[in-house]
């Protein structure tokens, strides 16, 4: 367990609790110590990609980024219990078992004539599996030793507050930030081009399957915060008035 305080922490006004008025029956609405929690927008950033996949599709990095419709497979973490039995009335008692974090998620891409995402996608995964001989290809095509160091990629994902350019001194607009590790795509689409009549006008999105280790820490929101900042300008109508 990582230890320390959040760089989101900062967003927490502890005087709320004191000043809070919601118990009597009303909000306090000259004072507004709290907003509630509307979400954003929400980022990918691959902070690491396999060679060989970047070497047949250089902007494969800033393509699926931009090209992020959709972020699925955050979970939330159950803690099980240890029961014993004692006593006459054999009652139980609840001790702390093991917790456990849901793997793998699916990013929701927007497909484009000529199936760059399919194509993309299928490349990384046939190197590392031939669905012919179920064999890994890139060591033989790419000179590269075989090893999840040089298949998997590690990924963030940020989820922001509506204000999603704003970085004032001493304040972050993120809401969540989520490190990816030993992340690798486990399906190659196929089954959208099969075909049905009245259908062939529909466009196309994409599920993209993932396996990854999920890491929440105060680590990972400093490099969140770090990571939005140095990555993304977004443009305003300001930008367009005289």
């Amino acid at each position: 367990m990582l230890k320390g305080p959040s760089p989101l922490i900062n967003t927490y006004n502890p005087s709320a609790a004191q000043s809070e008025t919601f118990f009597q029956g009303q909000f306090n609405s000259t004072q507004i110590t709290r907003d509630p929690l509307i979400t954003g927008y929400a980022f990918i950033k691959w902070m690491g990609l396999p060679s060989w996949v970047e070497e047949v599709y250089p902007h494969f990095r800033q393509f699926t980024e931009k090209n992020l419709r959709g972020f699925q497979g955050l979970q939330d973490i159950e803690m099980s219990n240890v029961e014993i039995q004692e006593g006459f009335s054999q009652s139980p008692a609840a001790f702390a078992g093991s917790a456990q974090k849901a793997q793998g998620f699916t990013l929701t891409h927007r497909e484009y004539s000529g199936s760059p995402v399919r194509n993309a996608y299928t490349h990384w995964v046939t190197g590392i599996r031939d669905p012919s001989t179920n064999i890994a290809r890139y060591p033989r095509d790419y000179g590269l030793p075989y090893s999840a160091a040089n298949h998997t990629a590690e990924l963030m994902y940020i989820m922001t507050r509506p204000d999603a350019d704003s970085h004032t001194a001493g304040q972050t607009n993120i809401e969540f930030a989520c490190l990816w590790t030993m992340v690798m795509p486990t399906r190659i689409h196929l089954s959208h081009l099969n075909f049905q009549a009245g259908s062939n006008d529909a466009v196309s999105e994409l599920e993209q399957q993932f396996s990854g280790i999920p890491h929440i820490s105060p680590v990972v929101d400093e490099m969140a915060v770090a990571l939005l900042a140095d990555t993304y300008q977004f443009q305003t109508m300001g930008d367009f008035q005289k």
